[in-house]
């Protein structure tokens, strides 16, 4: 099972789509991922991990640093 969130916009989304995927979670998944494109180099950034999607967070909290 799955559950797929998508944005499209000229805004940060991280946040929106973590916030989004968290309200799938009862559905009981064992890892999370978000991919974005940065609009500037046409590069995809892929983040994912094992585990909820505070995990996912945390991980994308590190890469802003």
């Amino acid at each position: 099972m799955c559950g797929i969130v998508g944005y499209t916009g000229r805004e940060s989304v991280t946040d929106q789509l973590l916030d989004s995927l968290e309200l799938l979670e009862y559905r009981g998944y064992d890892s999370a991922g978000i991919a974005t494109l940065n609009g500037e180099t046409g590069k995809v950034k892929l983040r994912k991990c094992a585990g909820r999607v505070k995990d996912l967070r945390k991980l994308c909290k590190k890469d802003k640093k």
